[in-house]
């Protein structure tokens, strides 16, 4: 079964990393900023300050691109305001006014969900749910896990054709996707026009990002490898690992997908193929962004942080904890990227990827 993927998730925050890459460090920077974005003045903290581009962390989480000479934009400085998080009632009246009255907003522990009136608590459950599970894990294999800043939000449409309205509404340009994280917005944004295996394990994905990105796991503003975020969302795609139990049989753990896909296509006899798109991906993006290559990419991601969890949980904790310590807005250079991979693992690529094959090769 193929894969249906889409490498929109990431793609504004990689230009904005592009962007910035030959900045001075300086032009990072902090202050409280009046903005105007979507419709309506707010405030928030300044990333980045740039002639042409300011970067700034709204109240709601959001990350917003702003154009300083754009007389649209309504910048101002407001002084030393300190910068506070919105709160979650005024993040509840802000959802409200933003989706009107045919949806309500629910409230979990960690969450906010949007949904069209009276479609009761299934979805609440299953984003509280799979995130405190998401927690246990991680927590288990030393990932410093923080509590996130903003309440969570996650909006489920009606169906696919709101769904994608909503995408074109921010300028989100994905193919035909049952669901996405957006990092910009801080948000999951899914539908409710069908519940087929397929397409909750999409959502279940998708919500890891969202815990990954809200708990410390991985940083908003820094260049994480996109094999070590996507391998992480695979392996959360069973619906064991939702369980706030945990999925205590290595059977429930695996993606089933992603191990198919392996077998049939990359696991061949004879061949070093997983081993080269392993090297590929600890090296650089670039088979995320060809649609040729895409699935390649997800499924061998898997299979790379599937062995560490599994077989090296100390070395999968340290490499996410040491990619989401890197320096904020600063592009991951590839030479870096191999080094600083091979020094966590103690080893070099080719020899660890031939490990990661001989343990699949037993599942």
């Amino acid at each position: 079964m193929p894969l249906n993927r889409s490498a929109a998730t990431y793609f504004s925050i990689l230009v904005l990393l592009a962007t910035l890459s030959n900045c001075p460090c300086d032009a990072q920077t902090s202050g409280m900023v009046e903005f105007s974005a979507y419709g309506r003045v707010q405030k928030g903290t300044l990333l980045v300050d740039l002639a042409h581009e300011v970067i700034i962390l709204g109240r709601d989480g959001w990350i917003h691109s702003v154009d300083p000479r754009s007389p649209d934009s309504h910048l101002q400085r407001v002084g030393k305001e300190p910068f506070l998080a919105a709160s979650a009632a005024e993040m509840r009246n802000l959802l409200r006014n933003e989706f009107g009255s045919a949806y309500e907003v629910l409230s979990t522990t960690h969450f906010l969900v949007v949904q069209p009136r009276g479609r009761g608590e299934r979805w609440p459950k299953l984003f509280e749910q799979s995130h405190r599970a998401f927690i246990s894990y991680m927590s288990k294999r030393g990932v410093h896990i923080r509590k996130g800043r903003f309440p969570m939000v996650a909006v489920v449409f009606p169906d696919e054709s709101a769904m994608r309205n909503e995408f074109e509404r921010l300028d989100i340009e994905v193919g035909r996707v049952a669901g996405l994280y957006s990092v910009n917005s801080n948000r999951v944004m899914t539908h409710d026009g069908a519940r087929a295996s397929s397409v909750m394990a999409t959502v279940r994905h998708e919500a890891a990002h969202q815990s990954a990105f809200n708990s410390g796991a991985h940083s908003r503003v820094n260049d994480t490898p996109r094999w070590i975020t996507e391998g992480v969302g695979q392996m959360f795609e069973p619906q064991a690992m939702t369980d706030p139990r945990g999925a205590t049989q290595l059977a429930d753990r695996v993606n089933r997908e992603s191990l198919q896909y392996l077998r049939q296509k990359v696991l061949t006899k004879n061949s070093n193929r997983f081993v080269q798109t392993a090297m590929e991906l600890v090296s650089n993006d670039m088979m995320f962004k060809d649609e040729k290559q895409i699935n390649e990419a997800y499924a061998v991601a898997w299979g790379l942080m599937f062995y560490l969890a599994e077989r090296q949980p100390k070395i999968f904790g340290q490499l996410l904890n040491e990619t989401a310590g890197r320096r904020p807005f600063q592009t991951y250079q590839r030479r870096d990227r191999i080094n600083e991979f091979e020094r966590i693992i103690g080893n070099d690529t080719f020899e660890f990827s031939q490990k990661a094959v001989r343990y699949l090769e037993t599942l």
